[in-house]
């Protein structure tokens, strides 16, 4: 891919132009006059949250131990705001003010009053420019919604100049989001400045026109940000999971105005939350794509149980580019190898091909997921194919992370591939039903056409697949092919005599569920060290099963994971 920073380079040159452009809109916003406009006059509506909260960690915070995006800080008797702050994720999770719902959820005077005396402490020092952090995009967007959310703590026993303050600072954040929300090319953050932007805009008392404007706002970002198959454009279920987090407290605001929604508000709600369900394992977990492991499952229960009888799950995700397939004793979701659009895969997976498989109660095959505090290249390498349940042809992948520009966040990594996925197509039988996936990211390069076969057996006999390398080069030439399968941290891989084949042990289940065999006849299977990351697993500490052959010409590898009897 051409380098956008290259002179002469018209995209690169193009890019860096859109760049300034956005940051010079920013500027005005962040100015008195450019803010004026957005100020509004008092709070009115305070929307439901869907989070759960816990009143015991808004002690620990005040006591000086705060944890957030995966990190934590002792602070020893200083305010957090005089201290470094641990990592990107804890930064944005500190100045988007996540941690309100718990002290809201404590009852203790002496407790709400400490929430109240840092967030002043917090506007002071906003107010003196010693904040640079809080003003990030993401930071915004999540700090307008959780300052809206917990709007009466903030305000219980404030003054008018503290009330006025306030809103003064939301009206600040207001006309960035305002500005956001108007820029394409940027990603899934449109939409969420633009539903951050009606969020505020339906709770406090604004002046005429600002609601029909972030009404208006809403609508085009939708059209934008999601596919006509309900699908975030990042194809993430994370992604969705979160965008719904906040449109349900949206609806809950019309009905509070009494005021009808905008006609592709509802719609394009229950579209996420059917994505969801089809990206949903048994155990109440997201399939690890993209970093859906990011939510938690009470997070994903709450919005499943709003769309209860009103959204049925799919099959199928074209637009996205995700399959499902299920019978009454097992689970596949699969990656059919589609690119996010250009701007959208800032945090998108290379998993073309991936797959998670799950019995009704337990999840064997995963992806690795990503760790909620990574950061930079580590980050990045948790995005790439060997990250996932897939293949590569001489370490080469189908598809690779490439850098690129964005608007917004400048230098990014975004998933690339010389080749196109092939049309998914479904074949039913007595034995089965077997979904084949193919893919042309390595024909160009290796004139391979790579395709897999996953049968998912009847009757509960668990999961064939069949990966098939055709070689249209026809020159016979030799490559190596590793196939990855990694393991979910419950499940502990038992070696056998024979080396093409082992166990994999279910230590919680009972006697005859507890055991399944993997095995690839012919074919020597390596198990090594992996991780696998999801905000609800005790620990990430798992392995991988590694299918490595060296093959000549067009050629098949075939395995199959089923119940093992002894």
């Amino acid at each position: 891919m051409p380098d956008p920073d290259q002179p002469g380079n018209t995209s690169g040159l193009f890019a860096r132009l859109t760049a300034a452009l956005l940051a010079r809109r920013l500027r005005r916003a962040r100015s008195r006059l450019g803010r004026f406009r957005q100020i509004a006059a008092r709070f009115l509506y305070v929307p439901p949250h869907l989070h759960l909260a816990d009143p015991s960690i808004a002690g620990d915070f005040l006591a000086g131990q705060i944890v957030l995006g995966g990190r934590s800080l002792l602070t020893a008797g200083r305010s957090p705001l005089d201290l470094p702050l641990p990592g990107k994720a804890f930064s944005l999770a500190f100045h988007g003010f996540e941690w309100l719902r718990h002290f809201e959820a404590n009852g203790a005077t002496q407790v709400r009053a400490g929430a109240r005396d840092l967030v002043v402490r917090w506007m002071a020092q906003r107010e003196a420019r010693q904040l640079p952090e809080a003003e990030r995009p993401e930071a915004i967007i999540r700090r307008i919604v959780n300052w809206v959310t917990h709007s009466a703590l903030l305000t219980e026993n404030a003054d008018l100049a503290t009330y006025q303050r306030l809103l003064a600072h939301l009206g600040r954040d207001a006309a960035m989001m305002r500005a956001l929300a108007r820029q394409a090319g940027i990603g899934m953050i449109r939409l969420e400045a633009a539903i951050a932007y009606l969020m505020q805009a339906l709770a406090l008392d604004h002046r005429r026109g600002v609601l029909a404007e972030a009404e208006d706002l809403l609508l085009v970002a939708l059209g934008e940000c999601i596919a006509a198959d309900g699908t975030p454009r990042d194809r993430s279920a994370g992604s969705a999971v979160e965008l719904a987090a906040v449109l349900i407290p949206v609806m809950a605001l019309y009905r509070a105005r009494q005021r009808p929604v905008p006609d592709l508000l509802s719609p394009a709600l229950l579209r996420l939350i059917s994505f969801i369900r089809m990206m949903q394992h048994p155990d109440g977990g997201l399939a690890l794509f993209n970093g859906a492991g990011f939510v938690t499952r009470d997070l994903v229960a709450q919005i499943l149980q709003f769309g209860m009888g009103q959204s049925m799950r799919i099959e199928r995700a074209p637009d996205a580019g995700f399959e499902r397939i299920e019978d009454e004793y097992g689970i596949v979701i699969a990656d059919a190898g589609k690119l996010p659009m250009p701007g959208f895969g800032t945090e998108a997976g290379a998993g073309a091909l991936a797959f998670e498989f799950s019995t009704k109660s337990d999840r064997l095959i995963v992806n690795c997921g990503i760790p909620h505090a990574m950061e930079g290249e580590q980050a990045v390498s948790f995005r790439q194919a060997v990250a996932h349940s897939t293949m590569l042809v001489d370490d080469e992948p189908l598809v690779h992370l490439a850098r690129t520009h964005n608007a917004l966040f400048g230098e990014v990594r975004e998933p690339v591939s010389n080749g196109a996925p092939t049309e998914p197509h479904l074949e039913s039988g007595s034995g089965g039903t077997t979904l084949v996936l193919g893919h042309e990211g390595l024909l160009a390069s290796k004139g391979i056409r790579v395709e897999r076969e996953l049968t998912l057996l009847a009757n509960g006999g668990g999961l064939a697949g069949l990966d098939r390398f055709e070689d249209l080069t026809e020159d016979g030439s030799s490559r190596r092919v590793t196939l990855a399968f990694h393991l979910h941290p419950r499940v502990l891989p038992v070696p056998l005599s024979r080396r093409d084949a082992v166990v994999l042990r279910l230590q919680h289940q009972a006697p005859g569920r507890d055991m399944w065999l993997f095995e690839a006849p012919g074919v020597p299977l390596q198990i090594e060290a992996s991780r696998c990351y999801e905000q609800d697993f005790t620990s990430p500490d798992t392995e991988v099963i590694v299918v490595e052959v060296v093959v000549a010409g067009t050629a098949e590898v075939a395995w199959r994971l089923v119940p093992y009897r002894g």
